[in-house]
């Protein structure tokens, strides 16, 4: 291919998309004497060491399509891009254009003079170049579409609000056009509001001077008031009071009557149980009466039968009336051992109910006396509770904490903390100086390590300074997203790092985690989170980047290290620190002094904190020792009580054994046994005992049926009162029960009618306040004469009117409330007059008429909001969809880098300031760290350059322009980082399907790397303006050769290297 002249077009020129360039003319134009480069319509890469004349290409493109000199980012003074030691230059391209032809632009600039455009060889002027750019949409001023070399470091700098136009400008005419649009409405907005404004502030004047008069005038008839209201409140206390005391009344009336009845039905319950015991007790004497005499009976009819039967049977009735005779003698001689037993028992238990009684003389004293102990014991363990409560070291305790947190400026560890943040990073100085002055527009609390980190010991600086990053220190750590953007936004003049710890997502087994106790027997002592003290959020953050909970401390010795080795691991972790040793794959400890300088200055006021404390805690215990001792003497009376009362129940136990054995003693004397009448039945058998035998066979049938009769009558009745007496000693332990209820009863009801009787009084004198408060003698309406019910019925009006208080209470701190607002009205001297209700009455009509207009203001207000707000939604989601669009393909760029970024819209407060909008960039290389905005305080170079060329590829499909321009994108980029960005920008642009692959780029790099998937359509230029003279034709002949595509020919490396040793070139 021959070479290329300054009349030479590419052959397939007719293809170029209109506003492509089809050629460029470089004479005497900064680096380049003279040379003509053809371009291709794809990628064109321009490849050169610095200083050698890339960058002058894109300056040459900028001036030709009338650009300005300050888009460039050099030399504003159009004169400085002529050829050093010469007088004249020039740059001339040749633009496509399918209709017109090839349109060729020519600018020549003149020491001295004004430069000169022309346009295919005739004279135009800057207009007429800008007009045809625009007719191109040639962007050459929007750094999306134009990005020379010295802006690439200012683009990060661009504003949210810069970078939001210069994309609408780049993606969509119709977008920035109704941008501008709605910022002119808001101008209109913005008027109006000024007005309401005014009209706000003539309201506030007026609504001043009525604040001014209304006191004299509203003073002088509220004490009228006041003492009226106050009169007619202390009637209804009186009112209250009475009532209260007749609901007591009636109360106490109940209890007292609930008690008298339950007394009542206790004795009545007692005498019940007495009463039917003796009826029971009568009825078992009678049939034992009966019992006996049947028995007798049997034993004649048996005994006459045996003897009317057989002569044994005479030997036999014999036999037993001896037997009777026997047993009578027997029973009369036992008989009289039980009631002698009885007798005696009786006298023991009179004896022991006497020493019972002696014992339990002094429980009514020593009742009065429990009762009055009780009280005391009561009011002592009140005085200790609020004792307790009153606690007079927490106080001292929370303003120490808070000198810790966050002491006076004045002190001298704050002013060297201050001092030292200032030396080593005056951003965050500005912004923490800042914070500390605006506290109170914050929502929470703002941390930092190096102002908030309490050492516990003097070897923890140590040790926390080879665990946590220097760059960590200067941190912000906020509570709250809202706080983040007050300390880190566009607004402010310093540059620092935030980061934001939610209350929610602290957790708190991680920071407070202990040391495991196999570790311990490792030798290990702490963990580094063991060694200070911080709040919460901030120990959060720092346990989230720097895992200074999994970091163990001790002194390993070296024998030791394998076995500390193993043991840690099965814990997961990889680092410990030992007093002289970081070890982590054998890495030394780097002691620094930084921390310890600054973070051991606390334990003065840590010592009066942990002292306090300790004396705090003292004191609670011997709070808890008065309270201790107050119980056991509680124990002491209850003991005392409970020895009280064993010795009455021992009273009531021998009273109760009294009785019975006297009962016992009943029975025994009313079944005496006759003796003598046994003789008597003896010798009256012996007498019989013939006669009967006699009869005894003729009524041998009939006496056997008389015997059985009476034996199943015995039977019968035996039953009966073996029966009755175990109903009778159910009863006598159920009326014991009864009294013993009847002692509790009666201390109730003398308890009741003490209630009673003060009750009583109370309403007496609460009728007697009725009456010459109210005039009333009581509240019952059919009681009251007409006179009374007048005045009743005029004072429920007046409460119900004055809504005075139903609730005593209430109405008692009412009546205070009003007492002393009649005290401030009567002291104030502020008496007003007629004048001042003339005034006031003025005053409101002036105030009325400025609200009417105030409204109509706001008004008009709201619909020109409602008509912004509506236009604004509108183009706010055009805006939404191209960002979204942006967003998504920066997300896929940083995924393929294996970072984190993102793009949205930055709405300001007021969603209708539209001035305000922008788009925000958030970044984040580093894994484990939260996204940060795109700012070049934050970010390396290298990384401001990552993320810049990222988002001019995403923006790529969004721009139709003919051509781009990016020199040097590449500065700063580490390796990996450049490959992976020359991967994607090659891949997107050198293909041969999609928009991009028909727009024309020119891409200026200082280097060529290997590997890159260079096709057919991609054209490598190489440039090299420093060559002497005597190199101008190898020069010359370079660039031609690179012009020639040399991938078309060389397509192995092997060769292209061959090529440049021909050309005396190092590859």
């Amino acid at each position: 291919m021959p070479l290329a002249t300054d009349e030479s077009l590419p052959s397939n020129y007719q293809e170029f998309p209109d506003g492509s360039i089809l050629r460029m003319v470089f004479h005497n134009f900064l680096t380049y004497e003279h040379t003509c480069f053809i371009p291709t319509q794809n990628l064109n890469m321009i490849l050169g060491h610095n200083g050698s004349g890339k960058s002058s290409i894109i300056c040459g493109i900028c001036l030709a399509c009338g650009g300005s000199p300050k888009t460039l980012g050099r030399s504003e003074k159009i004169s400085d891009y002529i050829r050093h030691g010469c007088q004249e230059g020039y740059v001339e391209i040749a633009i496509a254009d399918e209709n017109k032809g090839p349109q060729t632009i020519r600018l020549t600039l003149r020491v001295g003079k004004a430069p000169e455009y022309r346009l295919n060889n005739s004279v135009a002027t800057q207009t007429h170049i800008n007009d045809l750019r625009k007719q191109y949409n040639i962007q050459i001023d929007n750094p999306c579409a134009f990005l020379a070399q010295d802006k690439v470091k200012s683009f990060s700098e661009q504003s949210a609000i810069e970078l939001l136009r210069n994309t609408e400008k780049a993606a969509s005419d119709d977008l920035d056009r109704i941008h501008r649009e709605l910022i002119g409405q808001r101008v209109d907005s913005t008027t109006i509001e000024d007005k309401c404004v005014s009209s706000d502030k003539a309201v506030k004047h007026l609504e001043d001077e009525i604040t001014k008069i209304q006191p004299l005038v509203e003073n002088y008839r509220k004490k009228l008031a006041l003492q009226s209201k106050l009169r007619l409140l202390e009637k209804k206390k009186k009112i209250l009071e009475y009532e209260e005391a007749d609901k007591e009344l009636q109360d106490e009336k109940m209890k007292a009557d609930d008690a008298l009845k339950e007394y009542r039905e206790a004795e009545n319950s007692v005498e019940d149980c007495e009463r039917r015991k003796k009826i029971l007790e009568e009825k078992a004497r009678r049939e034992r009466s009966a019992i006996v005499d049947l028995r007798s009976k049997a034993m004649s009819c048996l005994a006459s039968v045996q003897e009317d039967t057989h002569k044994k049977l005479i030997e036999t009735e014999l036999g037993r009336a001896k037997t009777r005779l026997d047993d009578a003698r027997k029973q009369a001689s036992n008989h009289e051992q039980k009631v002698s037993e009885i007798r005696d028992n009786l006298e023991a238990a009179k004896r022991k109910l006497e020493e019972a009684k002696e014992d339990a003389v002094g429980f009514n004293e020593f009742k009065i006396d429990y009762d009055r102990k009780e009280a005391k014991f009561r009011a002592m363990k009140e005085e200790v509770y609020r004792e307790e409560s009153k606690d007079p070291f927490q106080g001292e305790i929370v303003s120490l904490q808070n000198k810790v947190r966050s002491a006076p400026r004045t002190q001298n560890i704050m002013d060297q903390r201050l001092n030292e943040m200032r030396r080593k990073n005056e951003h965050a100085w500005k912004a923490y100086t800042f914070y500390l002055e605006n506290r109170d527009i914050f929502k929470g609390p703002v941390y930092m390590p190096l102002m908030d980190i309490i050492l516990k010991s003097p070897e923890a600086a140590t040790l926390l300074e080879n665990s946590f990053s220097i760059r960590d220190r200067f941190m912000f750590v906020c509570t709250n997203k809202d706080d983040e953007k007050r300390l880190n936004n566009d607004k402010v003049t310093w540059r620092i790092n935030t980061s934001v710890v939610y209350d929610d997502k602290v957790d708190e087994a991680m920071y407070e985690a202990k040391l495991p106790s196999q570790l311990r027997k490792v030798g290990f002592d702490k963990l580094i989170t063991e060694c200070f003290d911080a709040p919460p959020p901030l120990k959060q953050y720092m346990c989230n980047v720097s895992g200074i909970h999994k970091i163990p401390f001790g002194n390993i010795s070296h024998e030791n290290m394998d076995l500390a080795s193993k043991t840690l691991s099965q814990f997961h972790m990889e680092v410990y620190l030992t007093p002289r040793l970081r070890v982590c794959i054998m890495f030394f400890l780097i002691v620094s002094n930084f921390i310890c300088r600054l973070l051991s200055n606390h334990p003065s006021i840590l010592e009066i904190l942990y002292k306090q404390k300790k004396e705090q805690e003292e004191w609670k215990n011997r709070i808890a020792e008065k309270i201790r001792e107050v119980h056991k003497k509680q124990d002491m009376m209850k003991q005392e009580f409970m020895n009280w009362r064993a010795k009455l129940h021992s009273v009531r136990k021998w009273e109760n054994d009294i009785r019975k054995y006297k009962d016992d003693f009943e029975i025994l004397g009313n079944s005496t046994v006759n003796v003598e009448e046994a003789e008597q039945d003896y010798k009256k058998a012996e007498r019989s005992a013939v006669e009967k035998t006699k009869k005894m066979m003729n009524t041998m049938l009939e006496g056997q049926k008389q015997v059985l009769e009476h034996y199943r009558e015995i039977g019968r009745r035996s039953l009966i009162s073996a029966m009755c007496n175990t109903k009778a000693s159910r009863l006598i332990v159920e009326a014991n029960t009864h009294r013993e209820k009847l002692l509790e009863l009666k201390d109730m009801k003398d308890h009741a009618e003490n209630h009673l009787r003060a009750a009583v009084n109370k309403k007496k004198v609460a009728r007697n306040n009725l009456i010459l408060e109210c005039e009333l003698q009581n509240l019952d309406e059919e009681a009251m004469n007409v006179t009374e019910k007048k005045v009743w019925e005029q004072l429920n009006k007046m409460f119900k009117e004055a809504e005075v208080p139903t609730d005593i209470d209430t109405l008692t701190q009412s009546i205070t409330n009003e007492r002393t607002r009649l005290k401030l009205a009567e002291d104030s001297g502020e008496d007003g007059s007629e004048d001042h209700e003339q005034r006031l009455a003025k005053l409101e009509v002036d105030l009325a008429t400025e609200n009417t207009k105030r409204e109509k203001l706001i008004n008009n207000r709201k619909n020109l909001h409602d008509k912004l707000g509506s236009d604004i939604d509108t183009w706010k989601k055009g805006i939404d969809e191209m960002i979204e669009q942006i967003n998504k393909n920066y997300i896929k760029f940083f995924e393929f880098l294996g970072c984190r970024g993102e793009v949205s819209l930055d709405i300001p407060e007021n969603p209708l300031d539209i001035e305000k909008y922008g788009i925000m960039i958030m970044v984040c290389f580093r894994k484990g760290e939260s996204m940060k905005r795109l700012d070049n305080k934050v970010q390396s170079g290298g990384e401001r350059s990552v993320a810049t060329m990222l988002y001019l590829l995403a923006l790529q499909q969004l721009c139709p322009v003919p051509f781009r321009c990016i020199d040097e994108i590449n500065q700063g980029m580490d390796p990996t980082n450049e490959r992976k960005v020359f991967e994607i920008m090659v891949g997107l642009w050198n293909g041969t399907a999609g928009t991009l692959s028909k727009t024309q780029y020119f891409l200026l790099s200082p280097k060529l790397l290997h590997g890159l998937d260079l096709r057919d359509n991609v054209n490598i230029i190489l440039a090299n303006s420093t060559l002497e003279t005597n190199h101008r034709n190898v020069r010359i002949h370079l660039i031609k050769v690179f012009e020639l595509k040399i991938f078309q020919f060389y397509k192995t490396t092997s060769k292209l290297d061959a090529l440049f040793a021909e050309m005396g070139i190092a590859a």
